[in-house]
Order: structure tokens, then C-alpha cells, then sequence
């Protein structure tokens, strides 16, 4: 698509700045007021990256010598601006000077294979072009300006997609302060560079632009959160602390979730103990995004594959003895296709007779010393998990889920997505600038005016946009006056009370409970609140407030 614009196109596009989301209160904080979930998408491209090259570096050449020469037009340069609109979108500026008589043939190299040509004249201040790739990377565009008599300017400039693709990584252990920095003071901020960090002779690499990391919080000396965050965005300015939360916990208690943090141009995160006490940290990694062809991520409709209670997924009704696993074949079984790369999964331990962990592997046969959900004596508790099915070449579709402790567990597993390679279609994901608070229901607002009672859905306007396909948020209840669990899901405003068959996450009465979700909006266009909900549902006994903290989304390519 091309637009002839009158005013100076460089300049516009030059104004084109960062705009961060703006700080809203952490999960143990009262004074937080909703942000606007239409606002996601408007927070990623308000700080979307431009890519340009001036008209002063325009390279001039007649007959292919370097040089002003004589006329018709020895002044012509061309100048070029790109900026991100979408995940594999882009906005292309071309600004056009010195074409004094007669027209010229304008050519655009977009880097794919693909090329666009049109005829400007003398009057031709700029142009704007826009472009879609097939999927995630950095594309060299190059422009050429031709007179026909000789005269030709040429610039050009390498392009980086929004969207960035997902690659498994690990589990690797690259974190534990018990054996290196030591705890986390009260109040006090871990910087931890993730870029070049990995094992088995692989690491994370620095053009990565999010990480995906399970975070454990042990030797608690104080009830507390923990908040993770980019240290840094994308162009190498610092990131202001977010007042959001992922880890919650009370004294002596350890606790893990999985986080999906931007790294900046740094490659660190930091995480800020906000505590009167010390905690221990423990950081493994999942996997990483690039500006680069990987995997995308297939969103389904959240599916119980595993629940020893009912012997779903192994045919019996058994707990999972002391050190025992249970291996689950996941791709190919129709939910999850074969040459899937990992599952988006939530995994519970109920009923555990002993302190333990559970250790989600790959189905190659590797074993790893990273943790995915840590649990005690007769807890109720969810983790996020991105599981890899192993090297794709030996056609692995299974996962293994371990049991280290020295009692038995019940497990419950639901899926909620998967990846596969791009080739296949799928969606990209975009991280937001910084972490930002979605929506607070202890603050009263158009959507929530307090806590949720059991039984009782709410739909919440996520998105009025059908390409933003999934959305990575942390999801947190607290001021629980009873048992139960918190459910999001597709909401169908056609028919409010239908309720998911999956949870997102546990609690007891009294608890502040967090878990990571990667959920979906519905399908179904709610003309009352003009968008696609997501469903929030409280199931058990009594009332409780919900927050949800976002810090990216999925588009479709």
C-alpha cells in the first residue's frame, strides 16, 4: 500500500518516540486504578521501534561513479524511515529531494524476495508504504531512486519485526543466590543478566527479546512479593520499577512461577524483593523470543490432559508415588499436532502427603535439576510451564512429569497452547514496554466494583482487536474468605454461565495466590462492552479479589 504525503515524512516519522505504560500499583497495594485493556496493543506500538537512515546518507552514483556531477538532478537523495505497526508489520517512509525535472522510478528491495516500484516527479515530497512479512526477523530494505538519464540515489536500512518467535530452551538453572550472591536483602533489587546464559554449551543470545524463566522464592524470612521486570527497554533506557507482582508468599514459605519478562538492550531483568525480610532466589529457564524464524504459538481451548484423581491421562486412578513420574504423550493426540515443539501447560499438585517438587522434562530422556511447582503436606498448588517434547528429529511427543518428594502427590495438567514452527502459521509474541496492572477489582471501576463472589462470572473487555490471539498475564487472588479457584477462559457473552473444565490456580481462605496465565480472549463479539472478553470465574466458597498484571500478547501473523 503506498500514500503520497505533502509534509516532510522524515520529520513526522522522526517524532516517533517511547511512551510507557504508566505505573499502577503492585498486588499488595489498594490505591491502583484499572488500566485500559484496549490499551495493550496501544502501550507495544506506542513504543515500537523506528529504523532510519537521513537523506544525508543517501549515496549518489551516475554511470556508477560516486559523485555530483552535472545535471539534470546531481542533488537527488532519498531518505527512509521504518517503523513497527504490527507483529510482522511495517510502516516505510520514503522522503524524496533534489529530483528537479521530470519523474523518477522508485524501487523498494523489502528484504523478502519481494519488491514494490512507482513513479514519482518533482512535486513527490515523500511517500508511505507499508508492508507485511511472513514471518519474524530482520529484513535489509534497500531503495533506489532512478531519473532514467544516469542520476540514482540509493539508502537503505535492516528492518526488525515487532513480533518475535519462540525458541525451547532448557530447563537450565542460571540463578541460585543460595550458592552464589546470597539473599536478597529486604527491599533490595537482583540484577541478573539472562543474555549468555544456558547450558550444556548453549546460551541465551543477546538479540533475545523476552525470556520466558520459572522463579522460585525459598528461605522467606518475612511475608512478601516478589516483582519482576525488564531493568532496561529496548533502545538501552532504564525501565522505572513496575507496581506489579509475580511471586507472593508468607514467611517460610517457598513458592515458584514462571515469568515472560522483555529483556533490554542489556540483556538483564531484575527482581525487587519487596519484604521486611530476606529471601533466596532460584532462576530456570524455559525458553527465549528473537526478532528471528522459530516458533509461533497455536492457542487452544484450555484442556484437563492429566488428573490422577480421575485417572485422566494414565488410565488409573493413582497418585504419583515418592520419586515416580508420570509421562504424558501430549503431540500428535490431535489436541496438540505432531512437529509441535513444547506445550503451554498448568500443572497442580493436590493432596502431597510430603514437601516436594515437581520437575516438568522433556520426552527425549533429559533430566534436569530445575523445578517447575514446589508444594507442601497437604497444599493445593498451580504453576505455569512451558514443556519442550524433546529434538523434533527423533519425533518426541511426550513429556515427563517427576515427583521429587518422599510422598505421593496428585497432579493435575491442562493445556493451554503450544508452539510450532512458523512455516505451520500461528502468532508472534509482542512484549509490552514494561509490566503493567490490567485491572484491580479491590478498586471500584466500570468493570469491578469489588470482590468476586463464587459462582459468578465476569466478563472483562480484554481486546476489540481478533489479532491479538493470546495475552501473558500474571494472575493473583487475594482476601480469600473460602476455599476455591480461580478460572479465566473464553467468555461467550451468548452464554454467561458456561464455565471452563480447567482452573488457573488454587488457594485457601486467607491466601494470596499468583500464577502466570496465557489465555485467550472469546470468539464471540460482546456488542454491550464493544470487545472479545476474557472470562474471570471464582469457583468454591466465599469471595475474593482477582488482579491481573500483563506484560505481552500473541498476535496472528
Amino acid at each position: 500500500m503506498q500514500h503520497r504525503r505533502l509534509l516532510a515524512p522524515l520529520a513526522l516519522a522522526g517524532s516517533f518516540g517511547i511512551a510507557l505504560a504508566p505505573t499502577f500499583a503492585s498486588a499488595a497495594s489498594t490505591t491502583s486504578h484499572a488500566a485500559s485493556a484496549a490499551g495493550l496493543s496501544a502501550s507495544a506500538k506506542s513504543a515500537a521501534k523506528k529504523f532510519s537512515s537521513p537523506l544525508s546518507k543517501s549515496v549518489f552514483s551516475r554511470h556508477g561513479v560516486s559523485a555530483h556531477t552535472s545535471a539534470p538532478n546531481p542533488d537527488l537523495e532519498v531518505g527512509v524511515a521504518a517503523l513497527q505497526t504490527s507483529a510482522y508489520g511495517v510502516e516505510f517512509v520514503v522522503m524524496v529531494s533534489g529530483l528537479n525535472t521530470g519523474s523518477a522510478t522508485l524501487t523498494i528491495n523489502w528484504g523478502d524476495e519481494t519488491t514494490k516500484t512507482v513513479t514519482v516527479d518533482s512535486d513527490t515530497d515523500g511517500l508511505d508504504f507499508t508492508h507485511e512479512y511472513s514471518g519474524a526477523g530482520t529484513y535489509p530494505i534497500y531503495v533506489t531512486l532512478a531519473d532514467g538519464s544516469g542520476d540514482t540515489a540509493t539508502n537503505n536500512v535492516d528492518f526488525e519485526t515487532m513480533g518475535s518467535d519462540y525458541t525451547p530452551f532448557g530447563p537450565f538453572r542460571i540463578l541460585d543466590t543460595r550458592t552464589s550472591s546470597g539473599a536478597v536483602k529486604a527491599g533490595g533489587t537482583l540484577k541478573l543478566k539472562v543474555t549468555g546464559k544456558g547450558g550444556n554449551g548453549v546460551t541465551i543470545p543477546d538479540n533475545a527479546t523476552a525470556v520466558a524463566l520459572n522463579v522460585t522464592a525459598t528461605q522467606t524470612n518475612a511475608s512478601g512479593v516478589l516483582t519482576a521486570y525488564n531493568d532496561e527497554d529496548s533502545y538501552g533506557d532504564s525501565v522505572d520499577r513496575p507496581d506489579t507482582s509475580n511471586l507472593n508468599w508468607g514467611k517460610g514459605q517457598t513458592v515458584a512461577n514462571v515469568v515472560v519478562l522483555p529483556v533490554g538492550a542489556n540483556g538483564e531483568v531484575d527482581f525487587y524483593n519487596n519484604s521486611k525480610g530476606t529471601t533466596q532466589v532460584v532462576v530456570d529457564t524455559a525458553g527465549y523470543y528473537t526478532a528471528s524464524v522459530a516458533d509461533t504459538y497455536q492457542s487452544v481451548t484450555p484442556t484437563r490432559i492429566l488428573d490422577t484423581r480421575k485417572g485422566t491421562g494414565t488410565g488409573k486412578i493413582a497418585k504419583v508415588a515418592a520419586d515416580g513420574s508420570v509421562t504424558l504423550t501430549i503431540a500428535g493426540q490431535g489436541l496438540v499436532p505432531a512437529g509441535a515443539s513444547a506445550v503451554q501447560l498448568n500443572i497442580t499438585a493436590v493432596d502431597g502427603t510430603s514437601s516436594g517438587f515437581i520437575t516438568a522434562d522433556p520426552g527425549d530422556g533429559t533430566s534436569t535439576a530445575s523445578s517447575n511447582l514446589n508444594y507442601g503436606p497437604g497444599q493445593t498448588v498451580a504453576n505455569s510451564a512451558v514443556v519442550a517434547f524433546g529434538d523434533l528429529n527423533t519425533d518426541i511427543d511426550e513429556i515427563t512429569l517427576h515427583n521429587t518428594s518422599k510422598g505421593t502427590v496428585d497432579l493435575i495438567a491442562d493445556v493451554s497452547g503450544y508452539y510450532e514452527p512458523t512455516a505451520s502459521g500461528g502468532s508472534a509474541y509482542i512484549p509490552l514496554p514494561a509490566p503493567v496492572r490490567l485491572y484491580d477489582s479491590r478498586q471500584k471501576n466500570d468493570v469491578f466494583t469489588g470482590p468476586l463472589s463464587v459462582g459468578k462470572p465476569v466478563a472483562f473487555p480484554i481486546t476489540s482487536d481478533t489479532l491479538e490471539t493470546a495475552f501473558v498475564l500474571n494472575a493473583t487472588v487475594t482476601d480469600t474468605t473460602g476455599n476455591g479457584y480461580l478460572g479465566l477462559y473464553p467468555y461467550n457473552p451468548n452464554d454467561p454461565t458456561a464455565q471452563p473444565g480447567t482452573s488457573t490456580l488454587n488457594y485457601l481462605k486467607g491466601q494470596t495466590i499468583p500464577n502466570l496465565a496465557v489465555e485467550t480472549a472469546g470468539t464471540v463479539y460482546d456488542s454491550v462492552q464493544g470487545s472479545y472478553d476474557l472470562g474471570v470465574y471464582l469457583g468454591g466458597k466465599g469471595t475474593g479479589q482477582v488482579v491481573l498484571d500483563a506484560f505481552g500478547f500473541f498476535a496472528d501473523q
